[in-house]
C-alpha cells in the first residue's frame, strides 16, 4: 500500500494548499518498503490528486482540508485521513500502528487539537 503524507518541512503540512511538498512511502504492515520525497511546486493544487493517483497512492495524510479537496481524492480512489499535525514521521508510525484517526494530533504532549486551542480561548 502507498501512503502519502503532505509535508511542510518534516511535519505534516497544516493546511492542503501551503505543503511544500508529498512524502509516498510503500508499506506492508508494520513494515516500510520505500520512501520518496514528491515536490509541489510544479503543481496547482487541483492536479496533486491526479499526480498520486498516478503514483498509485491508496491513503493521503494531510493537515486541513477543504471538502472540494477530499472530493478530488477520493475521486481518484485515495483514501483521505485529514486534521492530523505534528511529525510526518509520527503520523506514518501511528498510521501503521492503526492508531491514526481524523482530527489526531501527534503531538508529543498527547494533547488533542481541542484541549491546545482551549489553552488560549479568553485572551485579546
Amino acid at each position: 500500500m502507498k501512503v502519502a503524507i503532505m509535508l511542510y518541512g518534516t511535519r505534516v503540512s497544516p493546511r492542503f494548499g501551503y505543503s511544500q511538498g508529498v512524502m509516498i512511502v510503500e508499506v506492508s504492515g508494520h513494515q516500510e518498503f520505500r520512501r520518496k520525497t514528491l515536490e509541489t511546486d510544479d503543481y496547482y493544487p487541483e492536479q496533486i490528486p491526479v499526480v498520486l493517483g498516478k503514483e498509485g497512492v491508496e491513503v493521503l495524510i494531510s493537515g486541513g482540508m477543504n471538502k472540494h479537496f477530499q472530493d478530488l481524492f477520493r475521486f481518484q480512489g485515495i483514501q483521505v485521513i485529514w486534521g492530523i499535525i505534528g511529525e510526518a514521521d509520527d503520523a506514518l508510525t501511528a498510521f501503521k500502528a492503526g492508531q491514526l484517526a481524523l482530527g489526531m494530533g501527534c503531538c508529543p504532549e498527547g494533547r488533542s487539537p481541542r484541549q491546545r486551542q482551549r489553552r488560549f480561548r479568553g485572551r485579546g
